[in-house]
């Protein structure tokens, strides 16, 4: 492992200790000529030790030099220009303290390495933001006084009239080799603009004398103007302003060369050379930037294809301890912003930066966008200004403090997550890429990659956490594949507000919807009883779905449950086998509860028009996308939740889990729990023969009929269901033909022989009572008398037999099943396709509520197809 950037570096003392000075990082020209500002500025040699030469700077120092010495013919009338804040009144310092203080800073080795002989020179400088327009001396008067040349435009700087190019050439000839820095020209002419109230008289002659000071010292040999102008004109100028900024440019123009001091990767080792006293053995930073590259080269294409290349190596030993990927975003996007200055800006931003992680001293061998610590008043201060003080609820919402989104991420997820503010610092990253001033905002999934991969952090994390804050943060927006952060709510801050107004009653009835349709088919199913007397005592099985009232485990649950089972109404349960309930899981109900909530206001969205009016193109696809899946997720959750299964086994009710269901089975509640008893037994489709003497015979019994035994399985607690007659219609039908038991129906015996139809009051026999009723029968037609033969002649009658046969009968509700068995299949075993009317009357004192009669009655006629003749009510 490569060490911590803090272990391998030393700040300057100022950074180390936070307690720098704001004041630093804005260089003020007027307040060093007045012998006034930071001692940085000030002690011309620790401002040189400060700086970093770059070579544009170079290049602008021995062209000065070289023309104030008159060896050299180089650029006499100089102009920066560079963005705001990008080194402009830098490199003015720079130049006064070399011609000012040359013998002070001789001696310093980042000095002497440009070998230049320092001219005998004077210096004049004129700030604009120093002068004053109303009553102080024009920019002619001041320089002239500086030169002790006052008396030539005393005159002049009276009547505020500019002097001419020969008064000019007089000042130049009496002063001798001269360097003029004129800094902050517009700022000058702005309040000039304002005080005179758009006569704009200092405006006009400011730009006479820049013509005529241009043309003068173009014509001589050993002076030198250096003029700063902005790039473009800030936010809080005026249209006049910018007028005058073109005006200005066009005059100086004419003979001006134009120097950027600062230009690319310059900013890395400005910024390094005023943060740090020492950057440490540079074996390390190639150490570190082998590390990272080997790594981006690992990664593919899941990182930018830049990253990958053998100089962006090089880019990262020129940043260190700095990630390039930081330093770039803060000097090119933040840089771009008009406000912000761009190398001032980023200077003091770092300091607070750099100085807060120093504090923290946590594990990284480079400094990345991901460690800025958001929440710190300051470092927020630094960023809100240029944004918009609304982005501090952005932040404090969503990215970095107490009750943040971010970082509850990364507390509920642990381990990682907490351990490196995973979630936190991809949040953190997002907001700083989330601004600039150009149209292109935000940061692709790849570049956030290369903003919080350390040798600490397994980059398989990211895309899972990226997913994680899509699903939590409220001001994140995508937008293609580009994530940042809006003053305007994405679709979960919306969904917050919108799950305000879902009660509990309407998760409830939505949660009913759907199990009223996951539990149809395979068992006979009451939903959410409140009484005993709510589910019948039949033959049938049945299951009851408890509300969401009731979880498991629970002393609540279990007592109710055993209630059911036990009774119906005020009297004991007969076919407590039949019936089974199903609970909730507390902890899984909490999570099914918090996605129909969530669900429930996705559809509240979706029909609120005006709302949807102001929501972007990608929000609304996402709110539909969104609203599909849950669709999709509420019936896997609702079988995840509704897992703990009751039964009555051994006189007490026995709880079994279901589990978590698999993902794409099948989504009916009823179904999952038959397909449970059977692969557990609890539910037999076929038994053997055998099984039926063990578990329904005694000792003492020879005879059963064919119903009590198919009720025993019902009734009996700890014996297996059976799935339907069928059952044991089979393995009777099996039992005598093997010769294990006998059948009797009617007065006719069967035993090791086929039988057809089995009706409920057949009875089962022991095979040895049926081997003896059986040879009884068989003896008696060897013995009985023969009658006669009567013989038949071709005019005897044939017996007629019926060909249709109509019949109404009363019967037993709870003998209804005996109907299929005993009578419509030997009719239709005939050929006959019976037509089969019902007529039901059913009284109840307490009456019929609309649940039984349409829900249940009707829509179990509907489902068979049957043909309601009349339906009265009374």
């Amino acid at each position: 492992m490569n060490p911590n950037w803090w272990q391998a570096t030393t700040l300057h003392k100022d950074i180390r200790e936070g307690k720098f000075d704001e004041s630093v990082f804005a260089a003020d020209l007027g307040d060093v000529a007045r012998n006034r500002g930071p001692e940085d500025y000030q002690d011309p040699s620790l401002f040189i030790k400060k700086t970093y030469l770059t070579k544009n700077l170079e290049k602008l120092i021995l062209n000065v030099t070289k023309r104030l010495s008159g060896k050299e013919a180089g650029d006499s009338v100089i102009h920066l220009e560079t963005p705001f804040g990008g080194g402009k009144t830098h490199a003015l310092l720079a130049l006064y303290h070399i011609i000012e203080n040359g013998n002070k800073i001789k001696h310093l080795d980042n000095f002497k390495y440009l070998n230049i002989d320092v001219p005998d020179a004077n210096v004049a400088v004129f700030v604009g933001t120093h002068a004053d327009p109303i009553k102080g001396k024009t920019p002619w008067g001041e320089i002239a006084d500086q030169l002790g040349c006052y008396d030539i435009v005393k005159d002049h700087d009276e009547k505020r009239v500019a002097p001419g190019k020969e008064r000019l050439n007089e000042i130049l000839d009496q002063a001798g080799p001269t360097l003029i820095l004129m800094d902050e020209v517009l700022e000058y002419i702005v309040k000039a603009n304002k005080a005179e109230k758009g006569k704009k008289e200092t405006l006009g002659q400011t730009l006479a004398f820049l013509h005529e000071i241009t043309e003068a010292v173009a014509s001589s040999k050993k002076h030198v103007l250096v003029l700063t102008l902005p790039s473009s004109v800030l936010e809080q100028y005026d249209e006049s302003a910018e007028k005058a900024l073109a005006q200005l440019r066009k005059v100086s123009g004419r003979v001006e060369s134009i120097y950027h001091p600062v230009e690319g990767t310059d900013i890395y080792e400005i910024i390094r050379k005023r943060l740090f006293e020492d950057l440490g053995d540079t074996t390390t930073h190639k150490k570190v930037a082998d590390w990272y590259l080997n790594t981006y080269q690992k990664l593919g294409n899941n990182v930018p294809a830049e990253v990958r290349e053998v100089t962006y190596r090089d880019k990262i030993i020129k940043a260190y301890p700095f990630h390039p990927e930081f330093i770039d975003t803060l000097h090119e996007k933040w840089g771009s912003i008009p406000t912000f200055q761009r190398t001032r800006g980023v200077l003091r931003l770092l300091a607070e930066i750099t100085s807060e992680v120093y504090k923290k001293r946590s594990t990284g061998t480079l400094i990345h966008s991901s460690d800025v610590n958001l929440s710190k008043s300051s470092i927020c201060r630094e960023f809100v200004k240029h944004i918009g003080n609304e982005f501090e609820s952005v932040i404090a919402a969503d990215v970095s403090g107490d009750g943040a989104n971010a970082p509850q991420i990364d507390a509920k997820m642990g381990s990682e997550y907490e351990k490196h503010s995973i979630a936190q610092g991809l949040a953190t990253s997002i907001f700083i890429n989330s601004f600039s001033g150009g149209e292109r905002k935000g940061i692709t999934l790849t570049r956030l990659r290369t903003a919080i991969i350390k040798e600490t952090i397994p980059s398989p994390i990211v895309g899972d956490a990226i997913k994680k804050l899509e699903e939590e943060l409220y001001f994140l927006h995508t937008e293609g594949n580009l994530y940042s952060f809006k003053n305007q709510a994405n679709l979960n801050r919306v969904i917050v507000d919108k799950e305000e107004i879902i009660s509990d009653q309407m998760i409830n009835d939505t949660l009913k919807n759907y199990l009223a349709k996951m539990t149809k088919g395979d068992m006979e199913t009451y939903l959410w009883p409140n009484e005993t007397s709510d589910i019948p005592d039949n033959r049938k099985i049945k299951l009851a779905i408890l509300s969401q009232d009731y979880h498991y485990p629970g002393k609540d649950t279990s007592e109710f449950t055993s209630n059911l089972v036990l009774k119906t109404g005020s009297t004991f349960r007969v076919y407590k086998n039949t019936l089974f309930a199903i609970a909730t899981d507390e902890n899984e109900y909490s999570n099914l509860q918090k996605t129909i909530k969530n669900y429930l206001a996705l559809e509240e969205i979706d029909k609120d028009k005006n709302l949807t009016k102001t929501l972007i193109q990608e929000t609304l696809k996402d709110l539909k996308t969104k609203i599909k899946t849950l669709q999709n997720d509420i019936p896997f959750k609702i079988l995840s939740c509704y897992r703990h299964l009751a039964g009555y086994e051994q006189q007490k009710i026995k709880w079994y889990d279901l589990g978590i269901p698999t993902i794409g089975g099948n989504q009916n509640v009823c179904t999952r729990i038959m397909e449970h008893l059977k692969d557990n037994e609890k539910i037999l489709s076929q038994i053997t023969p055998k099984y039926i003497l063990e578990k329904t015979f005694s000792e003492t019994d020879n005879v059963k009929e064919f119903q009590e035994v198919y009720e025993t399985f019902m009734k009996t607690p700890g014996l297996p269901l059976l799935e339907n007659h069928e059952v044991l219609t089979n393995s009777v039908k099996q039992g005598v033909l093997n010769g294990l038991f006998g059948l009797k129906i009617d007065n006719q015996i069967y035993y090791k022989e086929p039988v057809g139809i089995i009706p409920p009051y057949a009875e089962i026999i022991r095979k040895e009572i049926a081997e003896k009723e059986k040879g009884k029968d068989t003896t008696t037609e060897e013995t009985k008398p023969k009658e006669p033969e009567k013989t038949t002649t071709a005019t005897t009658k044939q017996e007629k037999l019926p060909k249709n046969i109509y019949f109404k009968a009363q019967i037993p509700w709870d003998k209804f099943s005996s109907i299929v068995g005993g009578v419509i299949r030997p009719l239709k075993e005939r050929g006959a396709e019976p037509q089969i009317t019902v007529e039901i009357r059913a009284s109840s004192e307490e009456g019929f509520d609309r649940t039984t009669l349409d829900n249940k009655v009707k829509e179990t006629l509907q489902q068979i197809q049957a043909i309601i003749d009349d339906w009265i009510e009374s």
